[in-house]
């Protein structure tokens, strides 16, 4: 069960704790001017290098501001926003997309719900999450129960990385044409699948184990992997990723961030069940970081389904013989 923070003290220090986390590779100065939708203010923005990112942070009426853009600002000129991450002080408010969670484990979330602006008309909440290529985590929020975008988790070693992911889909999805989004596959939309917590485990110095969930930053390293090599790619709700000619998909890929049996049932399941409704030969692509048993490859390639590896290098993905695999 995830449960959404509304106590004032601790959003607040889980606050600190964001900031403190993305400081490490923020840490070059920039006083710039500031646009976003309806104005702009002067102020100091940290910039990244790693991520060629920068932050502005602020500190609204009723909200922790967070404001995110790209590239390296340019001083006393106009920078303008590229996606932001914001928390109320307290309490719950749906008007504010960021909300800090806390699962069973203690284990401390980071989530959005999808509302972002800036973008073209009708770049919204809905087309944003129907685009989004992360985890998607259901939480007890006040007296209701909400699914929320996965920004990151915040023990997690990889958390800078994965708030950078996060607004590199903000910007992408902002820059998606209607007739981008996938739509020739809907008919499967109303099917229900909550990504598992899978991925590595390492435990912080309190000794609380953080799981590190890396699914999106793995998707988005393999999508940008096929378009340099000229594929048409999509996604939707259900579909990690697939590439597509002409109105038909050709392959879909099911990613996991663990190769525990657990996530390979559920790998082959999905691989199976969203390929369904394509009516012609379709590749289906189990993308795992862990070797498998060539006896449960070789029964897998039975199935149609074959195998794509992955390793962590410098804390990116690098997939194994992805030509041979495609």
């Amino acid at each position: 069960m995830i449960t959404v923070i509304t106590d004032r003290q601790e959003i607040q220090r889980l606050h600190r704790r964001f900031q403190r986390q993305l400081q490490q590779y923020f840490t070059e100065t920039f006083h710039c001017r500031i646009g976003y939708p309806g104005g702009s203010w002067n102020g100091d923005v940290q910039y990244s290098s790693e991520f060629d990112l920068w932050i502005a942070e602020r500190q609204l009426d009723n909200r922790y501001w967070n404001g995110f853009g790209s590239g390296r600002p340019i001083d006393w000129n106009s920078n303008s926003l590229s996606g932001e991450i914001n928390f109320p002080y307290e309490g719950i408010n749906r008007r504010i997309a960021g909300v800090f969670a806390i699962e069973d484990n203690e284990n401390i979330l980071v989530l959005h719900r999808g509302k972002i602006g800036g973008g073209k008309p009708g770049i919204g909440k809905n087309f944003f999450t129907d685009n989004f290529r992360g985890d998607f985590v259901t939480a007890i929020d006040g007296n209701r129960e909400t699914q929320f975008c996965l920004v990151g988790e915040l023990s997690s070693p990889l958390f800078a990385r994965q708030v950078a992911n996060f607004i590199f889909e903000i910007r992408r999805i902002k820059g998606l044409e209607e007739n981008e989004k996938s739509t020739f596959l809907d008919d499967l939309n109303n099917f229900q699948f909550t990504e598992e917590a899978s991925g590595q485990a390492t435990v912080d110095r309190q000794g609380t184990t953080v799981i590190n969930r890396t699914h999106g930053i793995v998707i988005n390293a393999l999508a940008t992997q096929l378009q340099t090599r000229g594929f048409q790619i999509g996604n939707d709700r259900n579909r990690d990723l697939f590439i597509h000619e002409r109105g038909q998909i050709t392959t879909l890929f099911e990613v996991k961030t663990s190769s525990a049996t657990q996530c390979l049932y559920a790998a082959v399941g999905q691989l199976i069940i969203y390929s369904i409704p394509i009516r012609r030969s379709v590749n289906l692509i189990m993308v795992l970081p862990d070797r498998l048993n060539r006896t449960v490859e070789a029964r897998l390639e039975e199935l149609g389904i074959r195998t794509l590896y992955y390793r962590w290098d410098n804390d990116e993905p690098v997939f194994i013989d992805l030509d041979s695999s495609l």
